[in-house]
């Protein structure tokens, strides 16, 4: 005869999103420690190391899942249409062609981001570049400055390392 069991009890939100994040940190922490404790002497091929992969690459692909919601291998191994006749198939509702039509439209998106980064940093590199010349037209006027009050260069160079060493204070102020 069979004794019955009591009900189950249902996790509370709280509970479940506890254990997902309990889940996530064991998953990062055997993402960083188990390379680790395979490097560690002896440096061997047994099982034990091959556990060791197995458990990075299980905790890896988890993250992964985790955050983007597709594994390791679909990341890699489905081709662009593959992977939009996959989701098109697992969401149910939305057609393979528009499926299609916003993928294209994602990558013009993705694209125009890139181009407008891309602008952003050309600007940045012009500003910098702009400062670099105006810095060596500086440097230049100051070295002929010095070889007309007939320092030598020697005595330029400590100059240079004494601004550096002191943070541009002069060589006056330490005698007061």
């Amino acid at each position: 005869m069979s004794h019955p069991q009591p009900p189950q009890r249902q996790p509370t939100d709280n509970e479940t999103i506890r254990y997902a994040k309990a889940l996530d940190n064991t998953a990062l922490v055997a993402v960083i420690a188990c390379p680790l404790l395979a490097l560690l002497p002896p440096r061997k091929f047994d099982a034990y190391t091959f556990g060791l992969a197995g458990t990075t690459l299980f905790s890896a692909n988890w993250i992964v899942r985790g955050r983007t919601g597709r594994s390791i291998l679909q990341h890699i191994g489905v081709g662009a249409d593959q992977r939009v006749y996959n989701q098109s198939m697992e969401n149910g509702s939305i057609p393979p062609i528009e499926q299609a039509r916003l993928q294209r439209e994602r990558h013009n998106v993705g694209q125009e981001v890139q181009r407008m980064k891309k602008e952003e940093r050309t600007g940045v590199t012009e500003a910098v570049q702009s400062q670099r010349e105006a810095w060596k037209v500086q440097q230049q006027r100051e070295v002929r400055e010095d070889l007309e009050e007939g320092k030598t260069l020697f005595d330029m160079m400590t100059d240079q390392i004494w601004d550096v060493w002191n943070w541009g204070r002069k060589r006056d102020d330490d005698d007061e």
